[in-house]
């Protein structure tokens, strides 16, 4: 057998040198980078780069606080519409630097800071533990100061699509075993998966903002204008407004096609996922805001309404979109009885957690009747009438120990 001599091995010897001296040398160049970027050009960034900023980040821009540190301040918890997704933010090209969801109108009305940890597709353990945890939850991260826990809390529950977020959960990532029930599955999986830290976690936030910043570019160009050139709205459906039908494109409802035993699992994410959230905010007050579908607050000359996409758990999952099922039509009546059926829900566990509940399908219905509050390119989110609207009301009774019942009257 014949030996390597020592004059053989040199290069391969030199080779990992160079190979470890270069990787030693890039992970030093990339902590100092993240320390420098996070700790001292943070707080001094232009608004305008909220857009390419992951979560935590992001947190410390907000606008609709008066400190880099907020103070005494009120947290938004959700999906979307925590987040300020929709027509108002669209109109200003995709850029947070200027006012465009409630978080800004209850700031703007109270005069008190307001954070927002909402985030797209976010059904309740997302909401409640996932976000809240990487926000709160990651003593190890250096990057950024601590954040105190807030005053108060808005929990925005969204029948449009929280359930079916909450049944998809339990389907594709809790997978529960059927002989033993589900409620301590839940807790376990919160617990041990969306509440757990990563001490690794801390330094994807610089790779984050570098991939975001790839993406945002991709999709609009090194100078996006902001132009919101918006056309004629096809007449998939007609709401009445003003007495007149107007032309409104698909309108979602909630949990349209799920049988009761699905509605009740639903349902119960958000009783583990909100009983996890207590527990960890002792003490900090809580009011669940619950928000209609939008095809449940508005009228329609015809008896049937065309629908989004939403989620059909018992279709198998589909290429392109996985889980989602395109809109057919339903009736109208279907889509305020299934908004009626998850309020009265949500609002029995909801009190039975001692938290307060604020109905706003009343003032959503009423408003809906003079002008369309979704629109006219995003039907699927609040457009400013909305946004403003939901922010205004919740800034009249946001200190109040709302207990409303599910009111599914209509005021014309």
């Amino acid at each position: 057998m014949q030996t390597k001599t020592p004059t053989q091995l040199s290069p391969l010897k030199n080779a990992i040198a160079n190979v470890a001296l270069v990787l030693v040398s890039s992970a030093i160049t990339y902590l100092v980078l993240e320390l420098i970027f996070f700790r001292l050009m943070l707080p001094h960034l232009p608004l305008q780069y909220r857009v390419y900023l992951p979560d935590r980040a992001d947190f410390f821009l907000q606008i609709s606080k008066s400190q880099y540190i907020p103070k005494d301040y009120i947290a938004l918890v959700g999906d979307s519409y925590a987040q300020g997704m929709g027509d108002w933010l669209l109109s200003l090209g995709y850029k947070s630097s200027k006012p465009y969801h409630s978080a800004d109108v209850i700031y703007e009305a109270l005069n008190r800071d307001v954070a927002s940890l909402g985030r797209a597709r976010s059904g309740s353990a997302e909401a409640m533990v996932l976000r809240v945890a990487r926000i709160f939850d990651d003593p190890y991260c250096y990057l950024f100061p601590d954040i105190p826990p807030p005053k108060r809390f808005l929990v925005y529950f969204f029948e449009g699509n929280d359930i079916e977020d909450n049944v998809e959960l339990i389907q594709h990532y809790v997978r529960p075993t059927a002989s033993a029930p589900l409620a301590p599955q839940l807790d376990a999986f919160l617990q041990n998966q969306y509440a757990a830290t990563s001490t690794w976690r801390c330094h994807g936030h610089l790779g984050d903002t570098i991939w975001k910043m790839i993406q945002y570019h991709i999709r609009f160009g090194l100078h996006p204008d902001g132009s919101y050139n918006v056309g004629p709205v096809p007449p998939i459906n007609q709401i009445i407004v003003k007495g007149t039908p107007t032309n409104a494109r698909e309108l979602g409802g909630g949990a349209m096609v799920m049988n009761d035993k699905q509605l009740e699992d639903g349902v119960l994410v958000y009783d583990r996922s909100l009983a996890w959230f207590q527990r960890r905010f002792r003490g900090v007050p809580i009011t669940l805001v619950y928000i209609p579908a939008p095809g449940a607050i508005y009228r329609y000359p015809t008896p049937d309404v065309m629908s989004a996409e939403y989620y059909d758990p018992n279709e198998q999952p589909r290429i392109g979109h996985p889980h989602l099922t395109p809109g057919h039509k339903f009736p109208a009546s279907a889509i305020y009885a299934s908004s009626q059926k998850i309020c009265e829900r949500i609002r029995a566990v909801s009190l039975a957690h001692g938290i307060g509940f604020i109905d706003t399908r009343p003032a959503w219905r009423k408003a809906s009747a003079h002008v369309p509050l979704h629109g006219p390119r995003d039907w699927g989110h609040p457009n400013e009438a909305g946004y403003r609207l939901l922010g205004n009301l919740v800034a009249t009774r946001i200190d109040e120990p709302a207990k409303d019942a599910c009111d599914d009257a209509w005021q014309e």
